[in-house]
């Protein structure tokens, strides 16, 4: 074994040259180190400049994964709002599928820091050399020190082009977002977003570097280095103009559900759209005033029940509404599985200037509007799980809200809620948790929306 690695080494060191000294700026990196525990053989691991932000960088280590790292680090103190980006690939790639090669924010050299990574992977190629990564691009998280790390989304079956960790601090709110940019002019995407308050205005941010075996040396080739300050969120939406007046004085939500006639063959957003706005057919199984969007027919039901002091409530129509004052048990209180139906929310919600996190946890997808612009849509065939919008509120005031909500087969389930920037999360409207007033509109307010059909619903208020 001591054979191979010192062959390869060496084979490494003819590539490369001599090695970085530890204190001296290499490029845009003031840093360059191995964390955690790493063979390094003829003391060759390092960071070598080689072109106009182009870089070698040679790394043993274990893995970047568990309760400690250990890999190779070319980085910068950073301190605000910062992005840092790379596009990876692999001189010499060793003979594990999981070398890694990601842009990393971390706390402190620790192996057990707290760390945000994305992430990019060796993956499926045995040649010795080659050039391109798997197809593999996902968040890796240790939000407690000396914890286990773990995955945020994950994408597989392409390629990325680019990847890049950001901290962003926008009103009360500090994100970390992992970034990841397919190349073709596709532009970033939100692989993940965490909403971090506890973090140290100083951070250590940069290129990082796993063969994810101790018997060999990688060699990654790092390019389109670059740091960037006051990055914008990606993701965000900015809502639609404020409401020109106060739309009700009533809490909550009006929430109406529809069944289609004939369930038509592009069922699906499509289908829901053209159901909801009365292009197709549909039979008005009911409308009812709520204070929370809390909704579940059967299946999973996402995060708020009878366990954290929510309790579920029927879709309206759908099945017998029971009241949880009368029938606890009985909310929702059908036990049968309905299929393809659709639901409509209508609001008011009060915002403050600024950014809000603001989602829906839906079987299946869900599409939200503000200010009568989407800020947002989950995948359109889920299961019950959470998916957050970044919603920017251009002005302080009153904005209208509609969620439009499918359902297909199997499990129905709708929660609307809001994430604050503690990183609490609570339903849509809980202001004695903090959350943003919501209110129902009025006749005259839907109306004004262009959702005139609407007011002449008849409404069963709750009481």
């Amino acid at each position: 074994m001591c054979k191979r690695l010192f062959l390869l080494a060496s084979f490494i060191l003819l590539l490369v040259g001599a090695p970085s000294v530890f204190g001296e700026p290499i490029g845009v990196f003031n840093f360059s180190e191995d964390v955690g525990t790493l063979e390094d053989p003829g003391g060759i691991g390092g960071t070598r400049y080689i072109a106009t932000n182009e870089y070698l960088i040679l790394a043993g280590g274990s893995d970047i994964w568990g309760t400690a790292d250990h890999f190779h680090y070319a980085y910068n103190e950073v301190s605000g709002n910062v992005r840092f980006e790379l596009s990876p690939a692999w001189d010499i790639g060793g003979t594990n599928d999981w070398a890694k090669i990601e842009t990393m924010l971390r706390v402190n050299l620790g192996a057990g820091s707290v760390a945000y990574a994305t992430a990019t992977r060796r993956g499926g190629n045995d040649s010795p050399a080659y050039t391109l990564v798997g197809d593999f691009a996902g968040a890796q998280i240790r939000s407690v020190e000396n914890a286990g790390m773990w995955g945020g989304t994950e994408w597989w079956g392409r390629i990325p082009s680019k990847i890049a960790s950001q901290r962003v601090v926008s009103g009360d709110y500090q994100l970390v977002q992992s970034l990841v940019d397919y190349g073709a002019g596709a532009g970033w995407e939100n692989l993940d977003t965490r909403i971090v308050p506890s973090l140290p205005d100083q951070l250590l941010l940069g290129a990082a570097v796993t063969s994810h075996s101790n018997n060999w040396l990688v060699q990654a080739r790092v390019g389109n280095v670059a740091y960037t300050q006051n990055p914008d969120i990606v993701g965000a939406k900015t809502a639609g103009a404020p409401l020109p007046e106060v739309c009700g004085d009533t809490p909550g939500f009006l929430i109406r559900s529809l069944r289609p006639v004939t369930v038509p063959g592009n069922w699906g957003y499509a289908g829901m759209t053209d159901l909801l706005d009365g292009v197709i057919a549909g039979t008005e199984q009911g409308s009812r005033i709520e204070a929370f969007v809390n909704l579940h027919d059967s299946g999973g039901r996402g995060e708020f029940g009878d366990w954290n002091g929510y309790n579920d409530q029927t879709f309206p129509g759908i099945d017998p509404y029971q009241s949880p004052t009368t029938d606890p048990a009985g909310d929702p209180f059908w036990p049968d599985d309905d299929d393809n139906f659709a639901t409509e929310v209508l609001a008011c919600i009060y915002l403050t200037q600024g950014l809000h996190i603001i989602g829906a946890n839906s079987d299946d997808g869900t599409i939200l509007e503000i200010g009568g612009v989407e800020v947002g849509r989950a995948p359109e065939w889920k299961g019950t799980s959470n998916v957050d919008f970044l919603v920017i509120a251009p002005a302080t005031g009153f904005y209208s809200l509609r969620a439009r909500s499918m359902e297909g087969g199997g499990g129905a389930a709708l929660e609307l809620h809001e994430v604050l920037a503690s990183g609490l999360r609570i339903l849509l409207g809980d202001t004695a948790r903090g959350g943003s007033p919501v209110y129902v509109p009025e006749p005259a307010t839907i109306a004004l929306l262009g959702f005139g059909g609407l007011a002449m619903l008849r409404v069963r208020r709750k009481r």
